[in-house]
C-alpha cells in the first residue's frame, strides 16, 4: 500500500449534488474503493468528507461518469489531486506528443483514452461548478481537434507511404497537403457538449495532386478511414460520431469534395441553410491555410451585401418543420399565461425537447445566426460564431436589446447545462427531459435543485421567454383583411378615399394587378404584397400630400427587380414603412434617388446612422485585393458610394450627424476610393507597359474635395503630379526574368505612360454605372487648364507656378491636398504647393493679388450671375465670396503656418496671426457655415441645380428642416422660407462689406 500523504483537494467546492439513486451510489463507492485498495492506494484519500460527496454525486446520477472514474483510477487521483486545469493539459500534451508513425491500433486507443480523461475532467469541473459553460465547450471542442489533427496526421502519412499520395511535408503531413476538415455546427462555433456528433466537411485541392488520377477514390478512402477512426467502438469506446451531410448536395456527392466543385455549388446552388451553416464553419484539420482561401472564396455567397430579409422565411420554415417533426401535442409555450404553478411547469417539461423543441436551444441559435446572415454581410464586425458572442455583438449593434440579450444568454446558459447533465447520465446523444414526472424530479437532483418546482420555476420561464422572442422575430404575419387588390374598382376607390386618397391612386394599384412592374411577377412578391400593402397605405395617407408618395413608391416598384427583397425588408420592419414614406414624400429628389439606387434603403433600417457605419476603407479594400481588373468590382464600387451618399444626407436630415462631420465622411469616402483605384489601376498599367524605375505618381485634390467640404453631388477637382528620376525616360518590364511577362510588355516614353495612366484613372472614376458615375471629375485647375497634359510631371508643376501661375489657380492651390501614390513623392508635392503659395510669379506683389481677385469676382458677376435667389455659390456675399477672402489673405500672408485647405480653419488661423480681425473672421465663418448648410440642404432636396422657385416643391418635412438647421427653430410654417432668405441677404450683405474691406470695391 503507499505512503499516507496530505489529504486536501483545494479545486471543487463542496456543494456536490445529492444522489438520485442512493443504492447505485453506495455500490459505485464499494467497487472504487475496492479497486482502490487493489492498487495499492490509501484508502483515506476516498473517506474525506467531500471526496464522499462527490463520490455519491457521480455514483448515484451518472452511471457513464462511474465507469470512466473505474478505468481511469490512476488518472482520477491525478485529477483530484491537481485540478481540471492541469489535468486537461498533461492529458493534451500526452496526444500531441503521441507518434504518428504509430499503429492504426494504438492511434485508436490513445484517441479514446484521450477521449475518457477529457470527458470525466470537463464533466467534474461542470457538476462542481469549477468551470464555466463556455470553458467547457471550449475544451470539448478543442479534444475534437486536437483528435481529428493526430488521426488525419497518422493517415496522411500512412498513404504516403504507401504510394497513395505523394506528401510535399512528409514530416508534417498536413502541411500543403491539400486535404481540408472544416468543423461546421458546434464544432466549428467551439460549442460541443458532451454527446455532440462532430459534423465535418471534408475538401480536396485537386491542383496540389496533378499527377494523381485516381485522387478522389484516394481522398474519399481516406475520409472513410478518419470516420471508422473517430467513431468506431470497441473496448475503449469511442472518440466522436461523424456526420458529413453537410457537404454540398449529400445525396450525389462523394464523401470528399474537390474544392473547385464545392465553390461552384455554393456560387449557384447553395441555400439559405447552407448559409447558415457556412456562417460557422472553422478549418480545424489538415490544411488549414486552405481551408481559410476557401471560405475566403465563397465569402459572398455567406456574407451578402445587401440586406435580405427573405432570409427570415427560410430560417422559420426550417423551424416549423422542426416543430413539425418534434410535435408533441403540448401547447404553444408563448400560448400559456406567465407565472403558472409550479407544478404545471413541471407537467409541461416531462420529455420536452430542450434542443428542438419550443423554447430551446434551436430557438435561441436562430436568433443570431439569421440576423447575422442578414445584417453582417454589411456590418463584418457582427461576424461571431458563438451564440452569446453572436447575441452580444447585436446588442452592442442595437439590432436586440439588451434585456433581451440578457435574458437569451441566461437560458441558453441553463439549457445548456441541463443537456450537459442529460447526456452525461448514460453518454446519449438525447436532448429530452426524462418522460416521468417521477424521473424528471430524480434528474432536477443532480440538477443541483433542492426539489424539482425551483427547478420548473428556473427553467420553464426561461423557455417561455425564448419561444416568444422567437416567435416575434421570425413568426409569419398574419392578415386576415380582403386582398386589397382583388376589390372591384368601386370598392377600391371607396377603401382609398376613405384613407385619403384621391380617385387617382385606384388607378395605381389597379395596374399592380394587371401586368404590373416586373417586381410583383412572381407568386411569393404577391403573397407577400397581401400582408404589407395596408400597412404601406396607412403610412402614405399619414403624408401631406398621400397621392404623390404612392407614385413615388410605383416608380421605386417600377425600377427595382427584386420584389421578394423589398417587400420582405417591408413586412419584416413596420417602421421601415413608415420611415421611407417619410423620407420620399419629402422631395423628388431624394424619390429619385431611392428609386434609382434600391441599396439605399438599407440605410433607413439603422436608427444610428453614424455608429453604425461600416469601415469604409478596409471594405474598398476588399473589393479591390483580389481583383484582376478593377472593373469587375466597379458595379460593387457604385452600389457602395450611392449608398453612403444616401446614408449620409438621411442621418443629416435626421439630425444625427453635424454637417461638418457629414462632409469629412463624405470626403474620406471619396479619398479611400480615389486611393484605392490608383492603386488598383497602376497594378493593371504595369502589366502592359512595366515601370518608371523610382518613379510615381499622385494625386491632388483641391475645391471642396481638397477643403474636406464635399457635399451631396460634389465634383472632384483633380490634377495629377508624376516625377522620375531624369536618366530615365522610358518604361522598363518589371520581370525581366519571366519572359512570358516580357513579351506582353511594351516599352513608352514616361511622358505617354503617366498620361496613359491617369487617363484610365479618370476612366475608372467616372465610368458609368447604372445610376451614373462614381463622381463627376474637374481637371481645370491643373496648369495650362483643359490645354494642358492630364498628368504634370512635378517640374513643370513648379515650372508653371514660377513663371505663368495666374492668381487664380494660386487661390485654387490653398485648398490642395496630395492623396495617393508614393509617401516620398507626396511629401515633395505638398512641399512644392507650399512653395507656390509662398512666392508669386514675377515677384507678384500684393496689390495686384488684390486686384487680380475684385477682377475676377466682377467678370464672374458680369459672366456667371446667381441663377435663382437660392444659388449659394454666386449670391452677393455668398459662399464664393466668403472663400476668395480666405484664400486671396492666405496667398499675401505668405506664412506657411496660416495655410489650411479647410476654410473655416484658414479663418482661425488668419485672425491669430493678424491678418483678420476677429470679430470679422467669427462673423465668415458664420457665414461659410451657414452657407454650406443652406446649399447641401439645397441639395439633397433638390439636385445639383439650384431651384429656381422653392415653394413649388415645398413640404412640411422640407420646411422644417431647413428651419431646424438654418434658423434653429421647429416648425412647419411656410413662412419660416421667408425668414431663411432674410437671414440669408442679410448675411450675404455682411459679407460683401468685409470683402470690400480687405480685398476691393465691387459694383
Amino acid at each position: 500500500m503507499s505512503t499516507p500523504h496530505s489529504i486536501h483537494v483545494p479545486w471543487f467546492n463542496q456543494n456536490w449534488p445529492k444522489p438520485a439513486d442512493q443504492k447505485s451510489a453506495d455500490s459505485f463507492q464499494e467497487d472504487l474503493l475496492k479497486l482502490w485498495i487493489q492498487h495499492e492506494k490509501d484508502p483515506a484519500f476516498l473517506q474525506q468528507e467531500n471526496i464522499v460527496q462527490l463520490l455519491q454525486a457521480i455514483g448515484g446520477n451518472s452511471p457513464y461518469l462511474s465507469d470512466l472514474i473505474l478505468r481511469n483510477i490512476h488518472f482520477f487521483e491525478f485529477l483530484l489531486e491537481n485540478g481540471p486545469d492541469e489535468a486537461c493539459k498533461v492529458t493534451f500534451d500526452n496526444l500531441h506528443q503521441f507518434s504518428i508513425q504509430e499503429s492504426r491500433q494504438a492511434t485508436a486507443k490513445i484517441l479514446r483514452i484521450t477521449k475518457q480523461k477529457i470527458a470525466l475532467s470537463c464533466a467534474l469541473a461542470d457538476i462542481g461548478n469549477f468551470w464555466s459553460l463556455q470553458q467547457i465547450t471550449l475544451t470539448l471542442s478543442n479534444l475534437a481537434e486536437a483528435t481529428l489533427n493526430l488521426a488525419i496526421n497518422h493517415l496522411l502519412l500512412h498513404a504516403h507511404q504507401n504510394n497513395k499520395l505523394h506528401l510535399q511535408h512528409p514530416e508534417t503531413p498536413q502541411k500543403n497537403c491539400g486535404f481540408i476538415v472544416l468543423g461546421m455546427g458546434k464544432l466549428g462555433a467551439k460549442e460541443l457538449n458532451y454527446s455532440s456528433d462532430i459534423d465535418l466537411i471534408i475538401l480536396y485541392d485537386p491542383d496540389i495532386y496533378a499527377d494523381n488520377e485516381d485522387l478522389n477514390t484516394v481522398f474519399v478512402r481516406l475520409t472513410r478511414q478518419l470516420v471508422s477512426l473517430m467513431e468506431e467502438r470497441d473496448e475503449n469506446g469511442y472518440v466522436f460520431r461523424t456526420d458529413l451531410r453537410l457537404r454540398p448536395d449529400p445525396s450525389s456527392s462523394p464523401l470528399a469534395v474537390s474544392l473547385p466543385a464545392a465553390i461552384t455549388y455554393y456560387e449557384s446552388l447553395g441555400q439559405t441553410w447552407e448559409r447558415t451553416a457556412m456562417s460557422k464553419a472553422r478549418p480545424i484539420a489538415g490544411d488549414i491555410p486552405a481551408g481559410y482561401a476557401f471560405l475566403e472564396a465563397i465569402r459572398p455567397f455567406i456574407w451578402r451585401r445587401h440586406l435580405d430579409f427573405t432570409v427570415i422565411d427560410d430560417i422559420h420554415a426550417m423551424k416549423k418543420r422542426i416543430d413539425q417533426y418534434k410535435k408533441t401535442g403540448k401547447q404553444n409555450l408563448s400560448k400559456l399565461p406567465p407565472n403558472i404553478p409550479d407544478e404545471e411547469a413541471l407537467n409541461w417539461l416531462v420529455s420536452q425537447n430542450i434542443k428542438l423543441g419550443h423554447g430551446g436551444i434551436r430557438e435561441i441559435e436562430f436568433c443570431p445566426q439569421t440576423m447575422q446572415l442578414v445584417w453582417a454581410g454589411r456590418f463584418p464586425e457582427l461576424q461571431d460564431s458563438t451564440t452569446v458572442g453572436g447575441l452580444t455583438k447585436l446588442t452592442e449593434k442595437e439590432l436586440l436589446t439588451s434585456s433581451q440579450t440578457q435574458k437569451l444568454i441566461e437560458a441558453y446558459t441553463l439549457l445548456r447545462q441541463t443537456e450537459h447533465r442529460l447526456q452525461m447520465q448514460n453518454d446519449y446523444q438525447t436532448h429530452s427531459l426524462p418522460n416521468s414526472l417521477e424521473e424528471l424530479k430524480q434528474f432536477s437532483i443532480f440538477m443541483g435543485y433542492e426539489t424539482p418546482n425551483k427547478f420548473a420555476r428556473d427553467l420553464f420561464p426561461l423557455m417561455q421567454f425564448v419561444r416568444q422572442t422567437f416567435e416575434g422575430l421570425f413568426a409569419t404575419p398574419d392578415n386576415d383583411e380582403q386582398y386589397i387588390l382583388d376589390m372591384s374598382p368601386s370598392e377600391l376607390k371607396d377603401y382609398l378615399n376613405q384613407k385619403g386618397f384621391p380617385d387617382e391612386a385606384a388607378a395605381i394599384l389597379q395596374s399592380w394587378n394587371d401586368s404590373g412592374p416586373r417586381a410583383l411577377r412572381t407568386s411569393k412578391a404577391r403573397t407577400i404584397l397581401t400582408n404589407v400593402l395596408p400597412k404601406l397605405l396607412d403610412a402614405f395617407s399619414n403624408q401631406r400630400n398621400p397621392l404623390l408618395v404612392l407614385q413615388r413608391f410605383d416608380t421605386l416598384l417600377a425600377r427595382h427587380r427584386a420584389g421578394i427583397q423589398l417587400l420582405s425588408l417591408f413586412e419584416r420592419n413596420p417602421a421601415l414603412i413608415k420611415r421611407l414614406s417619410a423620407v420620399i414624400g419629402t422631395s423628388h429628389f431624394i424619390a429619385e434617388h431611392i428609386a434609382s439606387n434600391p441599396a439605399a434603403i438599407d440605410a433607413l433600417l439603422e436608427t444610428n446612422l453614424v455608429k453604425n457605419r461600416f469601415n469604409l476603407q478596409k471594405t474598398i479594400r476588399d473589393y479591390l485585393k483580389n481583383a484582376e481588373y478593377y472593373m469587375d468590382v466597379m458595379p460593387a464600387l457604385h452600389s457602395l458610394v450611392h449608398s453612403e451618399e444616401f446614408r449620409l444626407s438621411v442621418a443629416h436630415l435626421d439630425n444625427q450627424l453635424s454637417l461638418n462631420k457629414a462632409q469629412i465622411l463624405r470626403t474620406s469616402m471619396a479619398n479611400s476610393i480615389m486611393k484605392s483605384l490608383l492603386e488598383q489601376v497602376t497594378k493593371e498599367h504595369q502589366r502592359k507597359y512595366g515601370i518608371i524605375p523610382e518613379g510615381g505618381i499622385c494625386i491632388v485634390v483641391l475645391g471642396k474635395a481638397g477643403s474636406w467640404e464635399m457635399t451631396s453631388g460634389s465634383d472632384l477637382d483633380l490634377m495629377l503630379i508624376f516625377d522620375h528620376p531624369p536618366e530615365i525616360y522610358e518604361s522598363v518590364c518589371n520581370h525581366p526574368h519571366d519572359k512570358q511577362q516580357a513579351s506582353s510588355q511594351r516599352s513608352i516614353s514616361v511622358n505617354n505612360y503617366y498620361i496613359r495612366l491617369t487617363q484610365a484613372f479618370i476612366s475608372a472614376i467616372t465610368s458609368a454605372g447604372s445610376a451614373g458615375s462614381l463622381y463627376e471629375v474637374d481637371m481645370r485647375l491643373r496648369p495650362s487648364g483643359s490645354k494642358g497634359p492630364v498628368a504634370v510631371s512635378l517640374a513643370s508643376f513648379n515650372r508653371y507656378h514660377k513663371e505663368e501661375a495666374w492668381t487664380w489657380e494660386r487661390m485654387a492651390l490653398t485648398r490642395a491636398r496630395v492623396i495617393g501614390g508614393p509617401v516620398k513623392l507626396q511629401k515633395r508635392i505638398q512641399e512644392s504647393i507650399q512653395h507656390a503659395l509662398s512666392h508669386a510669379p514675377h515677384d507678384l506683389s500684393n496689390e495686384s493679388i488684390l486686384k487680380d481677385t475684385t477682377d475676377m469676382r466682377k467678370r464672374l458677376l458680369r459672366d456667371a450671375p446667381p441663377c435663382s435667389p437660392w444659388d449659394v455659390k454666386y449670391l452677393t456675399g455668398g459662399l464664393m465670396e466668403v472663400e476668395f477672402i480666405a484664400q486671396t489673405l492666405q496667398l499675401i500672408v505668405k506664412d506657411p503656418e496660416v495655410y489650411h485647405p479647410c476654410t473655416r480653419i484658414a479663418f482661425r488661423r488668419l485672425a491669430k496671426h493678424g491678418a483678420l480681425d476677429p470679430k470679422d473672421a467669427k462673423l465668415l465663418i458664420q457665414a461659410d457655415f451657414f452657407w454650406r448648410n443652406l446649399q447641401s440642404l439645397l441639395r439633397i432636396f433638390f439636385g445639383k441645380l439650384p431651384p429656381k422657385d422653392i415653394t413649388t416643391e415645398l413640404t412640411p418635412a422640407i420646411i422644417e428642416i431647413m428651419a431646424r438647421d438654418l434658423l434653429k427653430t421647429s416648425t412647419q410654417d411656410v413662412h419660416a422660407i421667408e425668414q431663411i432668405q432674410k437671414k440669408a441677404e442679410k448675411i450675404g450683405e455682411q459679407v460683401r462689406t468685409i470683402f470690400i474691406k480687405y480685398i476691393g470695391s465691387l459694383p
